[in-house]
C-alpha cells in the first residue's frame, strides 16, 4: 500500500494555515513580531511540537515540563519511549536557554534471531578471511540495542541529556521571515555497555547546529528548520582476534563510527484562540559524511499532528506521529553467517571450546558484555550447549506504528 497519501495530508495540513490567514478579517490585530508574542512550549525550548521556533521566552521567565516521547525506528522496529525533564530559560528578549534530560527509557525490538550488533568480538583463525563490514544494521542514535539488555516497555532506563541555546537574529518584516540560531550539546548520562544496549543512546558527545526560520501571517505562522549534528564516535566497537596454531594472537580493535545526521523539518501552527493552537509538522532525518559500514536504511520521517494549550501558568502539547518512510522487506546476505555465536554458551564450557579450537590464548581478549563469534576451523570438536550457527542472511522488515508526545509544562516568572 503506498504511504505517499500521507506526505499529501500532512502537506496540506502544513500548508492551510499560512493560505487561510492570507487574507484576515478586519477586526483580526496585526501580527505581533516573535518579541512581542508569548512563547508557546515544545519538547524542546519555544516552538511547535519537536521542532523550535523563532519565539523566545521572556527574559526572567522560566519553565518546568515534563514529557512522555514516544517514536518509532528502523531497522531493528524499535519502539522508543522517554520519560524526559525538560527546562526554559529566558535569558534576555532574544536570548533563551533549554534543555532536557531523559530520566527513564524504554526500548522494544522485535525478536529476531540474527540480531548481532556491535560489540563484537570476532575471532579468526590465521589464514581464513577476516568477515569484511557491514556486520549489522544501525540506528545511529541507540546503535547498541541488543538481546543482551535489559530495556524493555515498563522497564526504564536512563539516556541522554541535551543542553542548548536559541538566539532570535531577526523578526519578520513582510515575507522576509524571522529567524533564528540555535546550538545543542548532547551528552551521555551512562555509558556502561549494559545500559548502551538496553538503549541508552551511543555513549558519545553529539554537537547540533539549527537554523530556523518563520512566516508569521495573521494567526498563523509557518516554520522551516535545518539542523546539522555531528555525531561523536560510539563509546564501543569492534575487536578482531586472528589466532596461529603456536598461540601467537594478532588483535585490532575497530572503533564505531556514526555518520552525522542532517535533519529538514516544517511545520504550521494555527492560534485558534489565545489559549489554544493547531499544529503540524513533517521532519526527515539524512546521514551524512563518513561512518562504520552497515545495512542501509532510509531515514525516519515523522509525520506529527496535535494541539497547544496553555492557561495561567500551566501549558500542555499533545500530538500523535506517523513513521512514514519505513524499511522495505528484504534479505541481506550477511558477511558473519555460518560463524558460530557463543553469547549463550556458559563461561566454563566458552573456554573449554576455545582451548579445544585452540584459541585459548583469545580468551583474556574477549570483553565481558560483548558479543563473540568464532570462525571454527574444518576439524572441530561438537559445539557446546547454546552456542548456534548464524544464519545466511539479516531480514528487515517495515514497521510503521503510530507514535505520540505528550507534555505538560509550569510556567513561572513574569504576568501569565
Amino acid at each position: 500500500m503506498s504511504r505517499r497519501p500521507h506526505y499529501w495530508l500532512f502537506l496540506a495540513l502544513l500548508a492551510c494555515g499560512p493560505l487561510c490567514a492570507a487574507t484576515p478579517s478586519a477586526a483580526e490585530k496585526p501580527a505581533k513580531t516573535p518579541a512581542e508574542m508569548p512563547a508557546w512550549s515544545s519538547v524542546m525550548g519555544s516552538g511547535l511540537l519537536t521542532l523550535p521556533d523563532t519565539h523566545t521566552l521572556a527574559p526572567g521567565h522560566f519553565s518546568a515540563a515534563t514529557t512522555l516521547h514516544n517514536r518509532d525506528r528502523d531497522p531493528l522496529k524499535m519502539d522508543v519511549l522517554d520519560f524526559d525533564a525538560t527546562w526554559t530559560v529566558g535569558l534576555t528578549d532574544r536570548l533563551e536557554t533549554y534543555g532536557h534530560a531523559a530520566l527513564a527509557r524504554a526500548i522494544s525490538v522485535s525478536p529476531r534471531q540474527e540480531l548481532f550488533p556491535s560489540p563484537i568480538d570476532l575471532i579468526v583463525p590465521e589464514g581464513r578471511r577476516v568477515p569484511q563490514r557491514p556486520y549489522y544494521p544501525i540506528y545511529s542514535a541507540f546503535p547498541y540495542v541488543s538481546p543482551t539488555g535489559t530495556s524493555q516497555l515498563g522497564r526504564f532506563n536512563l539516556g541522554e541529556a541535551t543542553i542548548g541555546v536559541k538566539r532570535s537574529l531577526w523578526g519578520a518584516r513582510g515575507w522576509r521571515p524571522a529567524v533564528a540560531l540555535s546550538g545543542e550539546l548532547k551528552l551521555p548520562l551512562t555509558r556502561t555497555l549494559k545500559d548502551l544496549q538496553s538503549g541508552s543512546g551511543t555513549g558519545g558527545i553529539d554537537e547540533r547546529l539549527r537554523v530556523t526560520g518563520e512566516w508569521q501571517h495573521g494567526r498563523s505562522s509557518l516554520v522551516a528548520s535545518v539542523a546539522y549534528t555531528r555525531m561523536g564516535n560510539g563509546a564501543w566497537g569492534d575487536r578482531v582476534i586472528v589466532y596461529q596454531p603456536s598461540g601467537a594472537l594478532s588483535v585490532s580493535d575497530e572503533p564505531l563510527r556514526l555518520p552525522g545526521n542532517l535533519m529538514l523539518g516544517i511545520g504550521s501552527r494555527r492560534v485558534i484562540m489565545p489559549w489554544a493552537a493547531l499544529v503540524a509538522e513533517v521532519t526527515k532525518l539524512t546521514e551524512v559524511g563518513g561512518r562504520t559500514a552497515a545495512f542501509r536504511v532510509p531515514g525516519p520521517v515523522d509525520l506529527s499532528l496535535g494541539a497547544q494549550l496553555r492557561w495561567r501558568n500551566l501549558r500542555g502539547t499533545a500530538c500523535i506521529r506517523h513513521h512514514a518512510n519505513s524499511v522495505a522487506s528484504r534479505l541481506y546476505e550477511w558477511p558473519l553467517a555460518g560463524l558460530v555465536d557463543l553469547r549463550k554458551v556458559n563461561v566454563e564450557d566458552r573456554i573449554a571450546y576455545l582451548q579445544a579450537i585452540g584459541a585459548g590464548l583469545a580468551l583474556p581478549q574477549l570483553r565481558a558484555g560483548s558479543q563473540t563469534a568464532v570462525a571454527v576451523p574444518s576439524d572441530v570438536p561438537p559445539l557446546p550447549a547454546g552456542a548456534r550457527i548464524l544464519p545466511k542472511g539479516f531480514s528487515m522488515a517495515p514497521h510503521g506504528n503510530v507514535a505520540y508526545v505528550f507534555s505538560m509544562t509550569v510556567a513561572l516568572g513574569g504576568k501569565r
